[in-house]
């Protein structure tokens, strides 16, 4: 079954992605969910957070979190990344939040023929997208880090 298939009709139009690198690894992320990508810039530690959450940063006059995108999804850790794909805040009260990223590679379009679903139950893989270089894997960035 592919996301088309699905009741919801997930993805029944070709949609842009943002793809990036973990690592050796590719995934992807809904380009209209990304404010914007940067360079990472100093962060304060803070307690009692979750492993994944580096610390914070100061971005465009807001508190943004820092999340180890790799240790989010279970595929290593990479705290010391130098590229930070900022989300949009699901609303003004919302955090803000970016995920620390080896490389951003591209913007594509990902046509719904090419996405399957995800032979794994997490809540954050959207499915796996087939492309001529290989396969990446489709992420949704969670509502809250």
């Amino acid at each position: 079954m592919s996301l088309t298939d699905a009741p919801d009709g997930a993805l029944a139009e070709p949609t842009q992605v943002l793809e990036f690198e973990l690592g050796e690894e590719r995934y992807c992320v809904v380009l209209d969910a990304v404010t914007e990508i940067i360079d990472r810039k100093s962060a304060r530690s803070l307690p009692d957070t979750p492993p994944h959450v580096v610390g914070a940063m100061d971005y465009r006059g807001a508190t943004t979190m820092l999340v180890d995108t790799a240790s989010l999804l279970g595929v290593g850790s990479n705290p010391d990344a130098s590229r930070v794909v900022v989300f949009d805040a699901a609303d003004e009260d919302a955090t803000v939040f970016g995920w620390l990223v080896d490389e951003v590679d591209r913007v594509t379009e990902v046509d719904p023929e090419t996405v399957d679903d995800a032979p794994f139950g997490d809540e954050l893989t959207r499915g796996i997208v087939r492309t001529d270089d290989g396969l990446v894997v489709w992420v949704d960035p969670p509502v809250d880090a």
